[in-house]
Parts: structure tokens; C-alpha cells; sequence
């Protein structure tokens, strides 16, 4: 069950959970979900592919280059499909219909710069896909660096999130106007957000691709899994995402290994369902409405 369960289940959910976070980070400020982030994360794994393939550049600077190329196109998103919107003071369905739109555009887009079939990507040395058996548990060097990750961007968002621009962040995400009258810029706050959200999408993309391939359909299921994971973590919460990144990745593993590997969505909705049943506000929902 460890090998068949737990590990895959971690190490699957660690980058459903970079992709809640990077929901969550946009979410703060702007109670905006982007429904783009999938395809932010598909663009980065596929610029990493195309970096590493066709320029051969060293692993860290081409990952550097996808995080700083993606955060460049969320900030290009926010201008475009978001901050029209805030500014109308539309808190309805606006963002849904414009971050929908621009993720079916850049997926056109990408899908037209770079062909359908699936790439590649070798891990950085000195990290491996080979298996490594340790007290009969079986994962690899990279599988490890991937939780590792997902833990170091948990732990940096929560100590940011008590320092100042944090506190400026939760006051602009309950009261956009009032934030103002405090000399806090909410729009600021919000291009600072979609870079921050973008450059982990890139990051997420570029971990993602050495497990999963880099392509251009692969940008859907990270944003449906990581969505999950938000909502069952609650929505807004860093330490959340990771747990519910986790749970999700746990559920869908066991569903592939006690059900069926063509059943384990199925499985993964009705027990999203069930969990949302008992704890509709998430496992660290707190329900409180709004809170400074």
C-alpha cells in the first residue's frame, strides 16, 4: 500500500498542491480564481522542454527562464482579463468568463508555437528517476526533491503572509475600498500576486514535467486536481493547499489501486463530495467569512 499508495499519492499531490497554491496566492488579494493557472503551469513545462531540448540550457537557468517567461504572461493576464473587471467592481462571474478565455487563447497559442506530442524532460543532476529501495518503501531522488519543494513554498508563503505587504494583502482581500483609505494599493497588490502566481505555475510546470511529460493537453487535469485541493484544503489557506494537494493525490492513487486506474476520477469526485459534505469550509476551513 506504501509503494502502490502513499508514494505516488505524495508525490502526484505536492504538485496539485503547488498548483492550489498558486490559486491561493491569487486568490488573497483579488478573491479571484484563475481558471488559467493550468495552462500557466502547461507553459511552463513546455518552455522548459523547448529550453532544454533545442537550446540546451543548463537545468536551473532554464527553469529560472519557464518560471520568469510565465509569471511575464500572468502579469500580461491580469492586465488583460482581471484588473478590467476589479475595477468595475465586479465581484460576480466576470473573472470566470475572462481567465477562461484567456487560458482556451494561450493554450491555442502554444499549441500552435509547439506540436502535441509529448516531451520530455531529464531531472538536475545529481537528482534521479531511478528507484531506490529504503526500509521496503521504493521512490527516487526526484520524487523526494518534488515533496521537498512543495513543503519550501508552503513554509516561505506562510512567513510572508505575517510580514507587512502580508497584512496589506488580507486587508485588500476584505475590503478593497477601505484598503485604499489605508494608502494600500489593492491593484499594486494584484499585479505583485498574478507574478508571484505565474512564476509557481512555472515552477509547478517545470517539476511536473519530468513525471508526466510536457504537453499541451496536460494543463486541464493539473487545474481541476489543484481546484480540489484548494477546496478541500479551504479556500485562501497555504498549509490547506498542501493537505488537500496530499489528500487528493492519496484518493486518486488508491482509487487507481483498490478500484481502477480508469475509475480513479470517479472515485476522486465522490470522495471530494463527501469530504465537502462533512467540512463544506475544508479541512482548514475556518468559516469565517472574512478575517484581517
Amino acid at each position: 500500500m506504501i509503494n502502490d499508495v502513499l508514494v505516488p499519492g505524495l508525490v502526484f499531490g505536492s504538485l496539485y498542491a503547488l498548483v492550489a497554491v498558486g490559486l491561493t496566492v491569487l486568490y488573497r488579494p483579488t478573491r479571484v480564481l484563475n481558471f488559467a493557472q493550468g495552462d500557466l503551469v502547461m507553459l511552463g513545462a513546455m518552455t522548459m522542454a523547448a529550453l532544454t531540448a533545442t537550446a540546451a540550457l543548463p537545468w536551473p537557468v532554464a527553469a529560472a527562464c519557464a518560471a520568469t517567461a510565465v509569471a511575464a504572461v500572468a502579469l500580461v493576464e491580469e492586465r488583460v482579463a482581471v484588473a478590467p473587471v476589479l475595477r468595475r467592481g465586479d465581484r460576480g462571474v466576470g473573472w470566470v468568463i475572462t481567465t477562461l478565455a484567456f487560458s482556451l487563447v494561450l493554450n491555442q497559442l502554444v499549441g500552435r508555437l509547439w506540436t502535441d506530442e509529448p516531451r520530455g524532460i531529464d531531472p538536475p543532476a545529481p537528482l534521479s528517476l531511478d528507484t531506490l529501495t529504503v526500509a521496503g518503501v521504493r521512490f527516487n531522488s526526484y520524487q523526494l526533491a518534488v515533496v521537498l519543494v512543495a513543503l519550501c513554498v508552503v513554509v516561505a508563503l506562510e512567513a510572508h503572509s505575517r510580514t507587512r505587504t502580508g497584512c496589506a494583502i488580507r486587508a485588500a482581500a476584505a475590503d478593497r475600498d477601505a484598503a485604499r483609505l489605508r494608502g494600500i494599493d489593492p491593484g499594486r497588490l494584484g499585479r505583485l500576486s498574478f507574478l508571484l502566481g505565474g512564476a509557481l505555475a512555472g515552477l509547478t510546470g517545470v517539476l511536473a514535467a519530468p513525471l508526466t511529460l510536457a504537453s499541451v493537453t496536460m494543463g486541464f487535469g493539473l487545474l481541476v486536481k489543484g481546484f480540489f485541493a484548494a477546496v478541500i484544503g479551504g479556500i485562501g489557506d497555504f498549509r490547506g493547499a498542501l493537505l488537500g494537494g496530499w489528500t487528493v493525490g492519496v484518493i486518486e492513487a488508491a482509487g487507481a489501486t483498490f478500484v481502477s486506474p480508469g475509475l480513479q476520477t470517479t472515485v476522486l469526485f465522490a470522495a471530494t463530495l463527501a469530504i465537502l459534505m462533512i467540512r463544506p469550509e475544508g479541512l482548514r476551513g475556518s468559516g469565517v467569512a472574512r478575517r484581517v
